[in-house]
């Protein structure tokens, strides 16, 4: 039992898109394809994977702007929290805020997707689980997965970032809301967790712990 984590950075706005893989069964989930990307695209085909779903960390159009072109090649299902339901369903609006369209972000509005996941629910992955951690702050329906068993990882979306937070200024986001979602519900992670988070490069929960700005 071994899990690969593969990385893909996407977009003008440079989302980290990654695939966890278990590699002796293939299976696999795909968390936040941010945009349309032909290096994606030719990874996952590469890789001969099956995968088992989409997971959302949150509805910014630079993390679902690929769902798309993903289901049109692998027709999985795309989850994400509720919380960020009226962020899914309008791309243009999110657009428009940076004064661009989708298409100039490489995005497409996605015509499918659950608003399925809550706190708690887990996602089966062999020799463990993925497991949803809501996160509000960043945005109302944020959330990180924990990936425990063959190690414990966490892929934090914009909640957490190394040295830093998710920003709070953009619709729904409370800067309260986001401090207490990560001390209450990441922070009490193992310290030895890796944290992938949405942009830039990965930390861990102990390095957080002691030289986040933001939270010591």
């Amino acid at each position: 039992m071994s899990w690969n984590i593969d990385c893909v950075v996407v977009g003008p706005i440079q989302c980290n898109c990654y695939v966890i893989v278990e590699e002796q069964s293939r299976k696999a989930y795909l968390i936040d394809p941010g945009a349309e990307s032909k290096e994606l695209m030719q990874h996952l085909a590469k890789r001969k994977l099956d995968l088992q779903a989409i997971l959302i960390t949150h509805a910014h159009i630079d993390h679902v702007g690929g769902i798309e072109e993903v289901i049109g090649k692998f027709p999985v299902k795309a989850y994400y929290h509720q919380g960020d339901s009226f962020l899914y369903q309008n791309l243009a609006m999110q657009a428009e805020l940076f004064g661009v369209t989708p298409a100039h972000l490489m995005a497409a509005q996605p015509a499918s997707g659950e608003a399925a996941l809550q706190h708690d629910r887990e996602f089966p992955l062999d020799g463990g689980r993925i497991r949803v951690i809501h996160t509000p702050g960043h945005t109302p329906g944020s959330v990180c997965f924990h990936a425990s068993g063959d190690g414990s990882l966490l892929f934090s979306g914009d909640t957490l970032f190394a040295g830093s937070i998710g920003r709070t200024d953009l619709w729904g986001g409370d800067f309260d809301q986001i401090i207490d979602s990560i001390k209450a519900r990441l922070l009490t992670l193992d310290e030895a967790t890796q944290v992938y988070p949405g942009h830039g490069p990965a930390t861990t929960i102990g390095e957080e712990r002691r030289d986040n700005p933001f939270l010591t």
